[in-house]
């Protein structure tokens, strides 16, 4: 597949099929995104994919703390949705959002996709030294980014949320990650479902908004 491709077919997912993703396949896209830069070369990030019986287990944990309105405990603080706790642009790009899916019909389920954790047959969480420096967070995006092109370079579907580290105490438990290691991001990973709410898609910023060239 073309990178411009993958780059278009790269949207967020929010219900999979119950289609399973080999661990080779896996392994594969988790190389790939190994070729994202970082400061120093550092390589900060870890990868731990979750699968089968214990991503099972995972999403009755999610559901059940979800559903019990159980507040999250990530490992990095979720700022409010103020212009002061996002910044102006952010702001008006979130509340707009907000709004979007409000009128969306095919946003109905989103609590409840939110809550099974999209029925996804993998999530990888990635991690960087909680001593690691501010820095490690940009190039664990990198990464982040790249593993999802190089999933939709072959056909496989994603979701990037909150919502997939919202518990990171019961993540932590299961996947056996060290204490010295922060739970930054989790990616859902699949093959999309033809539910409603797949036909969704968030607007983007025009390039005249966010761009000077001098």
């Amino acid at each position: 597949m073309e990178f411009l491709e993958a780059l278009k077919r790269r949207t967020s997912v929010r219900d999979f099929t119950d289609k399973p993703i080999d661990a080779e396949t896996l392994r594969e896209i988790v190389e790939d995104a190994q070729k994202s830069p970082s400061w120093t070369n550092s390589q900060p990030w870890k990868v731990y994919i979750a699968t089968g019986d214990t991503l099972k287990d995972l999403q009755k944990d999610h559901k059940y703390l979800s559903d019990n309105g159980v507040q999250g405990s990530p490992d990095f603080p979720v700022p409010d949705k103020s212009p002061e706790g996002w910044g102006k642009l952010s702001h008006k790009n979130i509340m707009s959002w907000i709004g979007e899916i409000r009128n969306d019909p095919a946003m109905g389920d989103l609590m409840g996709a939110n809550s099974r954790l999209w029925n996804a047959p993998a999530i990888a969480y990635i991690t960087i030294p909680r001593s690691a420096p501010v820095w490690s967070i940009f190039d664990a995006g990198s990464f982040a980014h790249l593993l999802m092109l190089a999933a939709a370079s072959r056909k496989i579907d994603t979701m990037i949320a909150y919502s997939n580290i919202k518990y990171s105490n019961e993540i932590r438990t299961r996947m056996d990650i060290p204490d010295d290691e922060a739970i930054i991001a989790g990616i859902a990973l699949g093959y999309r479902s033809e539910d409603k709410i797949n036909s969704y898609r968030s607007p983007r910023s025009v390039a005249e908004g966010i761009l000077k060239i001098m």
